[in-house]
């Protein structure tokens, strides 16, 4: 191969490098807009997304304060409901609850009233038979169990009696409607209990009627 050849491939050679460099500045710079273009794009999808997303999130927390409100005014309307219904409840049982009462003080008044005579003829009862002793004796445990069940009816009502006895005279519980005088005992000492009291859950049912104590 000549010079002259040599030179023309080498010029050839060089010519196709140079131009080979253009294509690739240019190829560059194609892909370089590219990116910047799906960049762009991406950011304003991003940014649409971010609305929408924030639209999402306002809705969804207007949706919860909506739904928030009506459960509140919902659990408001059904506590009022409840409160009147219970009210209306206590009202239509208390005059029942009271009826059991008044059958419980003429059980009591019954239970003492044999028991004072039991107490009383106690000389007299050596005379009586057998057959008399075990028949006082069976009234004297019938009407005490009868006496349970009538208070074991009340405390599935919440009603339970006072305790009152030797205790101060609270005016919210109870009545004095007689005085004793026991030296030993302090001013307004409960000295006996004339009509018994009792308390419906927490509330006073029927006040007591009691004996105080008067130096």
């Amino acid at each position: 191969m000549d010079e002259s050849t040599k030179e023309k491939l080498i010029e050839q050679f060089r010519t196709y490098l140079d131009d080979y460099q253009v294509d690739e500045d240019s190829t560059q710079k194609t892909d370089l807009f590219s990116l910047f273009t799906e960049l762009a794009a991406l950011r304003n999808e991003v940014k649409l997304e971010s609305r929408q997303v924030k639209m999402a999130l306002d809705l969804f927390k207007n949706s919860l304060e909506t739904a928030q409100t009506g459960y509140d005014k919902l659990h408001q309307e059904f506590k009022r409901s409840s409160d009147e219904q219970g009210n209306h409840k206590r009202k239509t049982l208390q005059p029942l609850l009271l009826g059991f009462l008044d059958i419980y003080d003429r059980l009591d008044a019954g239970m003492k009233s044999l028991n004072n005579y039991t107490e009383r003829s106690s000389f007299l009862t050596r005379y009586f038979t057998q057959r008399e002793r075990r028949l006082i004796q069976g009234l004297q445990e019938g009407q005490a169990m009868t006496l349970r069940r009538t208070l074991q009816l009340l405390g599935r009502y919440q009603v339970h009696p006072l305790e009152v006895l030797n205790k101060p005279l609270d005016p919210h519980t109870m009545w004095a409607v007689d005085v004793d005088s026991q030296p030993k005992l302090e001013n307004g000492i409960v000295t006996e209990e004339l009509r018994k009291g009792f308390m419906w859950d927490k509330e006073v049912l029927r006040i007591a009627e009691v004996k105080v104590n008067k130096k």
